[in-house]
């Protein structure tokens, strides 16, 4: 069996208690983002390479720590489907800044972006860098996975256990 390297995991408490735990692993060439809250993991999405894997991680990583951040969209994926932003949207800014304006210490100067997002026809749910190129992370395998990793994101955002003080970024 090929050994499985793990680029981010994360753990907190989903509201009513269960314990959600998400990782973004490797498994020789497959790449997944994975959630357990029942003992058992399975796959949510499905990573086209590698390098979008890692990126994910990062991601996922930097905008949970952020004190700030702004999200756009609904409870799920397919919030707001058919408009010009469907799913859901978290925007942090890329290094905490101190103004007294939040819309300048959110997107003032340079973003990081995580988009979940459907496709036109509903049948592609996707995991999004709108700031890169390629923009496409990974593919999520239902309406449910998508959805789980929105309440996963937003529940560890909520966690302070996550979260930089401004004075700890160098």
């Amino acid at each position: 069996m090929t050994e499985i390297e793990i680029y981010g995991q994360w753990h907190t408490p989903l509201p009513g208690g269960t314990a959600a735990h998400l990782a973004v692993a490797a498994q020789g060439e497959q790449y997944a983002v994975l959630y357990n809250d029942t003992g058992d993991w399975d796959a949510l999405a499905f990573a086209y390479d590698e390098e979008a894997a890692r990126r994910a991680a990062g991601l996922i990583g930097h905008i949970i720590a952020m004190p700030e951040h702004a999200r756009i969209g609904g409870d799920g994926v397919l919030s707001g489907a058919g408009t010009e932003h469907p799913g859901v949207e978290w925007v942090t800014p890329d290094e905490v800044l101190e103004d007294p304006n939040a819309a300048v210490r959110i997107a003032g100067h340079s973003m990081r972006r995580l988009h979940v997002v459907p496709s036109v026809d509903g049948d592609v749910l996707g995991l999004l860098d709108p700031d890169t190129e390629p923009n496409d992370l990974a593919e999520f395998v239902s309406v449910a996975a998508a959805d789980a990793f929105i309440a996963v994101i937003d529940a560890l955002i909520r966690n302070p256990a996550y979260s930089v003080d401004a004075g700890d970024q160098s």
